[in-house]
């Protein structure tokens, strides 16, 4: 046998002893890799039975409560501002007013034309002595039950041209509320203005809460202004 084939024979031995050695280390590797993962999700085998039992109840737990987060509905601005309003309404009756406010601050701020927190904030702030600032509570509750009552009453005439009726019976009662909302806030106003020494002006606003149907105007104007 020439030297030249006795060499390539031991090449191809060593090259075989080469692979062998190269698979058993990635055979290790892998083992190494599989365990190290089955470590980490495995329970330790520390626990006791009471312990792992508590795990997997708070585990349960935990995804139940993640589970009902998700599914929950989420609340239109409008409820969220309705919800404030209504805890700011139990403040008060409570006579805690601090917190009332605070509660009216944070319906207003979610919903920025929400007149009935404006007429309910001014109310506290008169209950505190702050009457320019309740001034500017009722001017703004006026002013945006105002706009509102227009805007309304044009999208319902607007509908009713387009014979859409349905819809146009819906703006109208939209705007009739808002101008009970009105007679409520002229109501206050009225009341403060007089207070404030401004009796045409508090009659007026009065004046005006009655035309609208305000019931507590019915007994305060005739009384109070003529």
């Amino acid at each position: 046998m020439s030297v030249l084939i006795k060499a390539r024979i031991l090449s191809c031995t060593a090259i075989t002893q080469l692979m062998k050695h190269i698979f058993l280390l990635l055979f290790c590797l892998n083992s190494v890799l599989s365990y190290a993962q089955n470590a980490e999700t495995a329970t330790p085998s520390s626990m006791s039975k009471e312990e792992k039992i508590a795990a997997a109840k708070a585990k349960a737990k935990a995804k139940a409560a993640t589970d009902t987060t998700e599914r929950a509905p989420s609340m239109t601005p409008y409820e969220e501002a309705a919800k404030s309003f209504d805890i700011a309404l139990d403040f008060k009756e409570q006579r805690k007013y601090d917190e009332a406010q605070v509660a009216f601050d944070k319906a207003i701020e979610i919903d920025p034309n929400f007149v009935e927190a404006y007429v309910g904030r001014g109310g506290i702030k008169f209950q505190k002595i702050e009457f320019p600032a309740a001034m500017e509570d009722y001017n703004r509750a006026v002013e945006i039950a105002e706009n509102l009552t227009e805007m309304h009453e044009y999208k319902a005439s607007i509908k009713n041209v387009l014979a859409d009726y349905e819809g146009s019976k819906i703006e109208g009662s939209k705007a009739d509320y808002m101008k009970t909302r009105l007679a409520e806030a002229l109501y206050h106003r009225g009341h403060l203005k007089r207070f404030m020494e401004d009796t045409g002006g508090g009659c007026k606003d009065l004046r005006r809460s009655l035309d609208l149907g305000y019931g507590r105007a019915k007994t305060d104007w005739p009384d109070l202004c003529q």
